[in-house]
């Protein structure tokens, strides 16, 4: 009797782990039903490495939001360049205004913080440039993360 309440047992918890990691007992995974990965667009971007000028860290996507947009951080500041450099599309079809958080942020924490409005007509995608608000803390800047846009 012992023994068959452990099988029981077990059986459980291996559907109650499979099942919060995204397995079915129908053999379909993640990213189906909203468990395990996705590969929507996020309203947030990945972040930079200011040395780096054309690549982010991360994949820069993730689970679907109810943002009108999306951005990646395509620079960042860095010493002698006071600005960085952000890619919006609009995830709407209409046309729309948005405001795009972004934060230079340093190994101690945020250096500084500004937005900027970007106008985008359906489903459209603009480079834009995003100075910083207090240029004089360039020197910490390490790395740029888009916030939620609205």
């Amino acid at each position: 009797m012992v023994a068959g309440r452990h099988i029981r047992f077990t059986a459980v918890l291996v559907g109650v782990v499979l099942s919060l990691t995204g397995f079915s007992a129908h053999g379909r995974h993640g990213g189906s039903g909203g468990h395990g990965c996705s590969s929507g667009k996020s309203s947030h971007s990945s972040t930079n490495d200011s040395n780096s000028s054309n690549s982010s860290t991360g994949s820069g996507k993730s689970k679907k939001s109810d943002a009108p947009a999306h951005a990646t951080v395509v620079s960042c500041a860095a010493p002698g360049r006071t600005r960085a450099v952000l890619q919006v599309t609009s995830d709407l079809d209409t046309q729309r205004t948005v405001e795009v958080p972004l934060t230079f942020e340093g190994n101690a924490g945020t250096v500084d913080r500004t937005s900027v409005r970007v106008t985008l007509k359906p489903r459209e995608t603009q480079t834009v440039t995003v100075p910083m608000a207090s240029p004089g803390q360039v020197n910490d800047v390490q790395r740029c993360q888009v916030g939620r846009i609205a």
